[in-house]
């Protein structure tokens, strides 16, 4: 009986004592500073990850303010300094002068985006013998407006690429990406962001495919064109003005309702104040 009591006060301590040695390692380290009421600039470049048809490649910026910890609301704006069609694209027009319809082809080239930004998830790893690197996964959408644009000549036509304006339409944006703390202060983000705006292309230059193929067909000397387009927008000369009336009947062929996703990876950096 009393080997049975030792037993039982011996196997009681041992719980405990393990049960304390689980209490020590679910320890949750503060942050050591808070982004809450703080503002974040933000400044990144960007490329087009899924480029069939078209290809892009520029910068943006965006204004950010912590409504706590982990939300934030911001503003940006990003311009594509380059924003054409892909090289299958333009072969196939330079050989066999087949051009994709806009709901494939169309080109953004720049856009305003208002949204929120949630970081659900904080964490930390040690690296280089010790030192702490701080990261936060976050999740972002927002709404607003694109600027968009057709190409009509390929690069290596007679007087080389040119496009042909489509105008404003709605656009809406996710994304997700990682945020790589580097003080308190300065910031590495490293996000993917899929841009979502309508394929419908009604006019190029407010021109219709009616007046499109009009011009192509009679160049400077069309008429009865539609209030606001001018065959001059299409080119310098006669010969780039039907070229480029031609590619924008092509393209405005067959409308489409269909959603375009501009799936861009983006890196930069961030100053928080």
């Amino acid at each position: 009986m009393r080997f049975l009591v030792a037993l039982l006060l011996v196997a009681s301590a041992a719980a405990a004592q393990d049960g304390r040695e689980v209490e020590r390692v679910h320890v949750v380290e503060a942050r050591p500073f808070s982004e809450s009421n703080r503002f974040e600039l933000s400044v990144f470049g960007l490329g087009q990850v899924n480029p069939r048809f078209t290809v892009h490649a520029g910068i943006g910026a965006e204004v950010s303010y912590h409504l706590q910890e982990n939300l934030a609301a911001q503003i940006g704006f990003s311009y594509n300094a380059v924003a054409h069609q892909s090289a299958v694209s333009e072969e196939l027009a330079a050989k066999v002068d087949q051009q994709p319809l806009a709901a494939s082809a169309l080109l953004l080239q720049a856009d305003a985006l208002a949204g929120l930004e949630l970081m659900p998830i904080y964490g930390k790893i040690s690296v280089f013998g010790g030192r702490i690197l701080r990261l936060g996964l976050y999740l972002n959408a927002g709404i607003g407006v694109a600027k968009t644009q057709l190409q009509l000549r390929p690069s290596d036509s007679n007087g080389g690429r040119s496009f042909g304006d489509t105008g404003f339409r709605p656009e809406g944006a996710l994304g997700i990406g990682t945020r790589i703390f580097a003080g308190d202060r300065l910031t590495f983000r490293i996000e993917v962001r899929d841009r979502l705006y309508s394929a419908y292309v009604s006019q190029v230059n407010g021109c219709t495919g009616q007046d499109a193929r009009n011009i192509r067909t009679n160049g400077t000397a069309a008429t009865g064109l539609s209030p606001g387009c001018s065959a001059s927008s299409f080119g310098g000369n006669d010969e780039q003005i039907k070229s480029g009336a031609g590619s924008a009947a092509i393209q405005l062929g067959q409308p489409s309702s269909n959603v375009i996703n501009n799936i861009a990876f983006q890196g930069g950096v961030s100053w928080l104040f």
